[in-house]
């Protein structure tokens, strides 16, 4: 019986090489500027309600007072460390395996 050749083996990125691979959006090997700055945009734009293009401390403590309020359960006034961890950001998902 013959034997079969052995299927090569899918290499492993490194984390560095995935993190990477996450930022250059257009996979041309580079990183430019606005890559970086695109989600970070993203993010500011929701904040900027008015859309001014600044962000105001009326516009940001909106969204603290209301993380705040939705942690404060006893409505105290202050959080608790229980209620303080309710406002950790979740975990990051796993992927899949797509095989």
């Amino acid at each position: 019986m013959l034997a079969l050749p052995k299927p090569p083996e899918a290499t492993a990125k490194s984390r560095e090489e995935k993190r990477f691979s996450r930022a250059d959006k257009d996979k041309n090997g580079r990183i430019e500027r606005e890559e970086i700055l695109g989600s970070r945009r993203k993010a500011f734009a929701k904040l900027d309600t008015n859309g001014n293009g600044t962000l105001s401390f009326e516009e940001w403590a909106v969204k603290s007072i209301e993380k705040f309020g939705v942690a404060d359960k006893d409505r105290s006034g202050w959080l608790t460390s229980a209620e303080f961890a309710t406002t950790a950001p979740p975990p990051p998902k796993k992927k899949r395996c797509s095989c």
